[in-house]
């Protein structure tokens, strides 16, 4: 649902928050105008190895109001404390325009450890996932239940959710 809003889009606006994966912007790039990629990943890591919060990072989200018909931010929540998660969702609420979508993945509890601490997505031909380690990606991991990661994003309408056997949960929600 998520790509087929991209393409009914093609001169649309599209951010990825990161982390920066060449395979995922050949594959949104041949699908709209113009794709937007800001690895807040690998800021937020940045942010904490110099024992900083997150807060910092939010500078490089200054995109004016209704700039993006959607927003990947793939399983970055689970790096966030709830009060940074909330932040990032009051700025994706901004930055979103009215009935733009927000793709979620979270990593539940079930889950491996080091899926959550150390993997990112990479998305393929045929709309399907693999993992991929990362060097940076030893970040804190937050599971959250399905119902907490609702009501964290309850500025938004929850459009579809999945659960995958492996534990990985896929969210995708829409602007009001």
């Amino acid at each position: 649902m998520f790509v087929a809003h991209v393409e009914k889009h093609p001169r649309g606006n599209l951010l990825d928050v990161g982390p920066v994966c060449g395979e995922n912007i050949r594959f949104f790039a041949s699908r709209t105008e113009k794709l937007y990629v800001c690895d807040l990943f690998q800021r937020l890591w940045q942010e904490m190895r110099q024992g900083r919060s997150a807060s910092h990072i939010w500078r490089d989200l200054d995109y004016p109001v209704g700039s993006f018909d959607a927003v990947e931010m793939w399983n970055f929540g689970d790096h966030l404390e709830d009060r940074d998660l909330a932040r990032f969702v009051e700025l994706c609420i901004l930055m979103l325009k009215p009935k733009g979508l927000l793709m979620l993945i979270a990593v539940g509890e079930q889950a491996s450890a080091t899926l959550a601490r150390t993997s990112t997505f990479t998305i393929r031909e045929g709309l399907r996932f693999q993992m991929r380690a990362h060097p940076y990606m030893d970040l804190p991991c937050h599971h959250r239940h399905n119902h907490d990661l609702i009501a964290m994003l309850s500025p938004f309408k929850l459009v579809k959710s999945f659960i995958y056997r492996n534990g990985l949960r896929e969210f995708l929600f829409q602007h009001p």
